[in-house]
């Protein structure tokens, strides 16, 4: 990625939260880290916030980061 620089930015800009993921007997993550929006119970992996940050997400992936932008606006007059 040509503008890691301005994808760190906006990241930061959003408050985007992050966490490490790990396995149990009941759950395998799709990614070793998952991104998200405060409020939002959408979860984002590493080569997904890349793809809407990049504009080339897919259409589920752009209609799951709708909804957790939705819920982040909705959080957001809450708190």
């Amino acid at each position: 990625m040509e503008n890691v620089e301005q994808f760190l930015d906006w990241l930061v800009m959003l408050e985007i939260q992050h966490y490490k993921t790990e396995a149990n007997d009941d759950y395998t993550p799709s990614g070793d880290s998952h991104f998200y929006l405060k409020g939002s119970q959408e979860r984002f992996t590493s080569a997904e916030m890349i793809s809407l940050f990049t504009c080339k997400a897919s259409c589920d992936v752009n209609e799951k980061w709708l909804s957790a932008t939705a819920e982040y606006i909705d959080y957001n007059k809450r708190h």
